[in-house]
């Protein structure tokens, strides 16, 4: 491998641009997205509420640190990337230990100035695997990942998105699990996204049966493509391979017409023989949407099932975040719409991935993950069993790690919050454990609900939570289950236990509710 000047100290930069043509004019539009007032969502009381990012000096007081961030150092191109690079970094986590990001921006600069490169994903890619091994770059090598993944998902110039599926691949640094130093991977399609997707379809499926006719063509179809990739993690390729007689009934119970589904995946790569096209479950959620959609394009078995243009992976792109922010909380659309908040965006890959891990972190083997994701060798599937994090890294999750955009997203999901003397409708009643819990919100679903009261409610978007209700108590049983589970799976070495990952779901979205709840009665003693 060529070796590349990783200097310590920064450099004097030199005048020449690192970006081409191409990418200039694509600076001078992301330039137009970024907001120009970043508000801190989650900041406390003593903290600094937000910045003007059209300053050349950021100066704020966060979470006990002053921060004083000079961009006048850079061109005018390279303070454009910079801002929108840490303006993304604010909406996904927090503000904290900014310097250290602009620190990582200024060395990455400097590294393409001193080796006369310019920024693309091949560079970036090298530059990664070069410091990766070195313990003094771990921050860094974090950094440059999170702005690589945002220049892909933007569709920055010399950035393909097909990109996105081999940056997980690249070499890591070690991890340190003491201290979880840094984590051997961490998926970004979250308990929040996951539920926010599902109710999502729900809601689609009742537009369906109550007024199929009244539903655009274009949500048809790219529901479809987002609902295929979110279950199976197919790829843009076999999405294309795809044709309407791959969507299959398999059993139907005659007392109430409900339907098994599945569908006929193709593999990814071809090996040197012909593979059977392989057949995996499909909810019926997501199948109801996409027979649906073929009865809405008239489409006979034999027909092709998705028209992906001239470059598939793009367009699966483009459906998948399209729909996924039609899905969205209507707060997070208004923000993003009148230029507040930059549009979050996930790729075909981070689904593919998230599929392949959370099999792995059900104990499934090399073998049959490669067979879900239609691979045609185990290689790629053992990738994700040798990588799913162990139990340290696991309780951690499960005793609170989350990031400002999953918080933003779960305080959302459910219902309007109401006060227990305002509601007349039904309430919610169950039991967690020996525990049982009432009074905590209504439920304005009129059918039967088949989930269990309490444990599924606070994820709901038919439960509506009470202001003053005492929510920490439904909290304390959740996480006395998780403790326990954790004990459990210490005690028998069970690394990849599948229900320390649904109780952490649970254990966030009431603790979404609560702050929900705790903003309310802010908003109320202010006025």
């Amino acid at each position: 491998m060529e070796q590349f000047d990783l200097f310590e100290g920064f450099q004097e930069q030199h005048s020449v641009s690192v970006f081409n043509d191409q990418q200039i004019m694509a600076l001078q539009n992301l330039s137009k997205k970024t907001p120009k007032v970043v508000k801190f969502l989650v900041a406390d009381k003593f903290d600094d509420k937000f910045i003007n990012s059209t300053n050349n000096i950021w100066n704020f007081y966060y979470s006990g640190q002053k921060e004083n961030l000079d961009f006048s150092s850079f061109s005018e191109d390279e303070m454009t990337l910079a801002k929108f690079f840490l303006i993304a970094f604010i909406q996904k986590n927090t503000p904290s230990f900014l310097s250290r990001k602009i620190y990582s921006f200024n060395f990455l600069i400097n590294f393409l100035k001193n080796n006369n490169l310019h920024l693309n994903y091949e560079t970036l890619k090298q530059l990664l695997i070069e410091i990766a091994p070195q313990e003094n770059h771990h921050n860094t090598y974090a950094h440059i990942k999170f702005l690589l993944r945002l220049l892909i998902l933007e569709g920055f110039p010399n950035f393909d998105i097909e990109d996105d599926f081999e940056l997980e691949f690249i070499p890591r640094p070690k991890s340190f699990n003491s201290n979880l130093f840094y984590q051997e991977y961490e998926d970004t399609i979250d308990s929040p996204l996951i539920s926010m997707i599902q109710q999502g379809f729900i809601k689609l499926n009742q537009v369906i049966k109550d007024d199929f006719q009244g539903i655009d063509e274009q949500t048809l179809l790219y529901s479809s493509i987002l609902g295929l990739v979110y279950v199976t993690g197919l790829r843009p390729v076999q999405l294309a391979k795809l044709s309407a007689e791959d969507i299959k009934i398999d059993t139907t119970r005659t007392t109430d017409y409900f339907h098994r589904y599945s569908i006929l995946v193709p593999y990814a790569k071809q090996a040197r023989y012909v593979h059977e096209k392989i057949a995996v479950k499909l909810p019926e959620e997501v199948a109801e949407i996409i027979i649906a959609y073929i009865e809405r394009f008239n489409l006979s078995p034999k027909d092709k099932l998705f028209d992906l243009g001239e470059n598939s992976a793009r367009f699966c792109s483009k459906a998948i975040n399209t729909q996924l922010f039609d899905f969205a909380p209507e707060t997070y659309r208004e923000a993003v719409l009148s230029g507040e908040m930059i549009k979050q965006k996930y790729s075909f890959s981070d689904f593919r991935h998230h599929v392949g891990y959370s099999l792995a972190m059900a104990g499934s083997s090399a073998e049959e993950i490669a067979y879900i994701l239609g691979h045609s060798s185990v290689v790629t599937a053992r990738h994700y069993i040798f990588s799913t994090p162990e139990l340290a890294q696991i309780r951690a999750q499960a005793l609170g790690k989350n990031s400002l955009y999953r918080q933003m997203i779960a305080m959302l999901l459910t219902g309007r919050l109401v006060y227990k003397k305002d509601w007349f409708q039904k309430k919610v009643l169950g039991n967690i454990g020996s525990k049982i819990h009432y009074d905590i919100g209504g439920c304005s679903y009129e059918d039967k609900c088949l989930f269990q009261p309490v444990r599924n409610c606070y994820g709901c978007m038919y439960f509506h939570p009470f202001t003053d209700a005492n929510h920490n108590h439904v909290l304390e049983s959740i996480q006395n289950e998780i403790n326990d589970l954790i004990k459990l799976s210490d005690g028998i070495g069970v690394s990849r236990n599948p229900l320390i990952r649904v109780h952490e779901s649970t254990k966030f979205e009431i603790e979404s509710v609560m702050a929900r709840c705790a903003l309310r009665k802010d908003d109320i003693h202010e006025h």
